[in-house]
């Protein structure tokens, strides 16, 4: 078993909760080798996976590892359960690989793909061909987010593989979608641009359900390379056809809202993410597109509207990384309103939850604005982003947008303004917008 992972975990843990989370989830590990291997006895791993369940109740409520693991040692005593489809066996595939994405989602990516190796690799010499390929798909994106770029083309191509022997045409397509975000990630957008091309052609023929995210890296790439309104146009059009896709939709609207910023127009991003608020049926994902707005509101809103909308948001139960990103958002926010006690406080704040909970992109960031604090006092507040954008108003029935560039946007951009309107309108989300 390859451990490294969270042994230079354990050994960089500044805090006894992020000791007890990273020690909880690699005894449940050491537990699942052991049970694989020996089968579960009863005299030998109760008391084991007893001792991890009291680690995990240290492990702060809210956070993604600790529903995650609990799953995992619910499972693992049922691993000899026999039966046609080997329910045991697929019972703790499938939680581990859950306990990945809940370490994805907490950043901890360099264990998440420690977990996804070990799952794919299992799996697979278990005759688990589809939760192997599942596997190696997840261990791509992970590998990715540690740029190990050249483990995550072959985590890749290995789902490819194993997607098309479990006659999985979905998991085969979406490894090269993968691959192909791997390219223009990395600069090479030709490359990129011309996988997703055959992607989607092999979609259309064989697999029309994945042309929706085909879609949607499509248009990642248009805005990486700088084509913003290209970017727009695509992802809105995709809008237009996943009404009974709730994962791509609410997806498209937040990469909407992403692209509509980089264009220039954050008031009508903010309109893109409130519709994610208001309708998407999970709750992270209406967890993350708040975030987003409020840190468009940090960065666009007016000081009253800041203050109302900070106000609202920190009285909701919020995970570790979420009550980080809300702090550091507020110091932005008060940094460009020349509030720097309020703003340092904040960013002190963040920094000790970064540090507490080792998001290291979260301690660099939170640090940088702390220095970002002290220089705008010196000079009497440095704008923190381009000036703020006149809110939308209304002339002769038709609302008038600009840009931050000042410029006004062009007809097609502006439809699309209007038909995010016209959409909050129907799910009766208008108030605000």
């Amino acid at each position: 078993m390859n451990i490294d992972a969270f042994l230079d975990s354990l050994a960089n843990a500044r805090s006894d909760a992020s000791f007890a989370r990273t020690a909880a989830g690699l005894t449940s590990l050491q537990a699942y080798d052991s049970i694989r291997a020996n089968g579960f006895d009863p005299f030998v791993h109760e008391a084991i996976l007893d001792r991890i369940a009291l680690d995990i109740e240290s492990i702060p409520v809210g956070t993604s590892a600790r529903v995650a693991l609990d799953s995992v040692i619910q499972a693992l005593p049922f691993w000899d359960t026999e039966g046609t489809i080997r329910i045991g066996h697929r019972s703790v595939y499938t939680a581990l690989l859950n306990y990945g994405q809940a370490l994805g989602d907490e950043g901890e990516w360099p264990l998440a793909e420690n977990v996804y190796a070990r799952v794919g690799m299992d799996a697979e010499l278990d005759g688990e061909t589809w939760l192997a390929a599942e596997a190696r798909l997840l261990m791509g994106r992970a590998c990715r987010m540690c740029a190990d770029w050249q483990t995550s083309q072959l985590a890749y191509r290995r789902a490819y593989e194993l997607g098309m022997d479990a006659g999985d045409m979905a998991i085969a397509l979406r490894a090269q979608i993968g691959e192909a975000n791997n390219l223009w990630t990395r600069g090479d957008f030709p490359a990129g641009k011309r996988l997703l091309a055959r992607t989607a052609h092999r979609a259309r023929h064989s697999c029309p359900t994945i042309l929706p995210r085909v879609t949607v890296a499509m248009a990642g790439l248009a805005n990486a390379a700088g084509e913003y309104e290209r970017a727009i146009q695509i992802t809105f059009d995709l809008l237009q056809t996943v009404a009974r896709d709730d994962e791509v939709r609410y997806q498209a609207l937040v990469d909407l809202a992403a692209y509509l910023v980089d264009y220039g127009l954050p008031s009508v991003a903010a309109k893109a993410l409130r519709l994610v608020e208001a309708a998407a049926p999970e709750a992270g994902v209406r967890r993350h597109a708040q975030l987003n707005r409020f840190f468009l509101a940090a960065h666009h809103d007016t000081e009253q509207e800041f203050t109302a909308s900070y106000v609202a948001f920190s009285e909701e139960v919020l995970a570790p990384r979420q009550q980080t990103q809300l702090a550091l958002f507020a110091a932005q926010g008060y940094r460009r309103f020349s509030r720097f006690d309020s703003a340092q406080t904040s960013a002190e704040h963040a920094l000790v939850l970064a540090k507490q909970y080792e998001f290291f992109q979260l301690v660099f960031e939170a640090e940088t604005e702390l220095h970002e604090i002290e220089a705008a006092r010196t000079v009497d507040a440095i704008p923190l982003a381009p000036a703020s954008v006149p809110p939308a108003r209304k002339r002769r029935g038709k609302t008038l947008y600009r840009s931050t560039t000042g410029a006004r946007p062009s007809p097609r951009i502006r439809r699309v303004a209007e038909s995010l309107e016209n959409m909050a309108r129907q799910l009766g989300s208008t108030d605000g917008l």
